[in-house]
């Protein structure tokens, strides 16, 4: 009758410190064998090619003049940088003369110089 009562009291009086699960020795002996709690190297994941085709050598465009804005905005991010090759499709040969070009008009107040943020 007396177990009864004891059984009762601690039901009564809550979880005390030995009731609480201890997981720190799971969680090392996981991170010991190299389970599930080893780091990941997450890959830096590609942006396939695209395949866009020169626009100025489509048009047969020689040289890229400063003066022409509206042209040099087209090659230019919101921001005012210049955009990258690989996704304007422009060959390289014009990206060097593209960027010569923006650099001239930016020096004539013509376009803004990027944005630092």
């Amino acid at each position: 009758m007396s177990d009864t009562k004891k059984d009762i009291e601690e039901k009564t009086q809550g979880p005390s410190l030995g009731d609480v699960f201890d997981d720190s020795s799971i969680v090392e002996d996981e991170d010991s064998s190299g389970g599930a709690m080893s780091k990941k190297k997450f890959r830096k994941r590609r942006k396939p090619l695209q395949n866009l085709k020169c626009s100025f050598c489509e048009a047969g465009i020689k040289n890229i003049s400063y003066k022409d804005v509206y042209q040099l905005k087209k090659y230019t991010s919101v921001r005012g940088k210049i955009i990258s090759t690989e996704k304007s499709g422009i060959c390289h040969k014009h990206q060097r003369n593209l960027k010569r070009a923006i650099k001239r008009a930016r020096y004539m107040a013509l376009l803004p110089y990027a944005l630092k943020d």
